[in-house]
């Protein structure tokens, strides 16, 4: 039985799509903060970066490479677990932290949601997009050394 039907993946064409995505938003991103734009342009010019910046990690996670196995199906599988559970051990730890510091006294409003609003910022769907891309392009690195190394 192949299993390498039953799992969607995009073209690869996507993930070299996905870098450029990438890459510009990364370039807006900073730039903004260099060319002295007012508040409200900057904002704007920060969430749709970040927007794009999704987008082309998406499209660089969920595209086939060159050659696909079934050990970059594991890769995948396995990145995308140890990242859910880094980031919910991380949602844990700090919620727990955050519910300590609420129970030791009360808090002004605009600290606590600062600290709700970074709990969400850090533990959020990007969070684990992000962490899964690096994760899966580490391991895939070390997986295309090792049988470079092997011929």
């Amino acid at each position: 039985m192949n299993t390498q039907k039953k799992v969607f993946l995009l073209p690869y064409k996507c993930q070299v799509v996905g870098w450029f995505i990438a890459g510009a938003a990364l370039l807006v991103m900073i730039g903004s903060f260099f060319f002295g734009l007012d508040a409200m342009l900057l904002v704007r010019f920060q969430i749709y970066g970040m927007l794009f910046l999704y987008v082309g990690c998406f499209l660089v996670g969920f595209s086939r490479e060159k050659t696909e196995d079934e050990f970059t199906l594991y890769l995948r599988t396995s990145s995308a677990l140890t990242a859910m559970l880094a980031i919910c051990a991380l949602r844990l730890l700090l919620s727990t932290v955050f519910a300590i510091f609420e129970l030791s006294g009360p808090m002004e409003k605009g600290i606590h949601d600062v600290l709700k609003d970074a709990i969400d910022g850090f533990t959020g769907f990007g969070s684990v997009l992000f962490l899964y891309l690096i994760l899966y392009k580490i391991r895939l690195g070390r997986y295309n050394k090792e049988g470079a190394d092997e011929e």
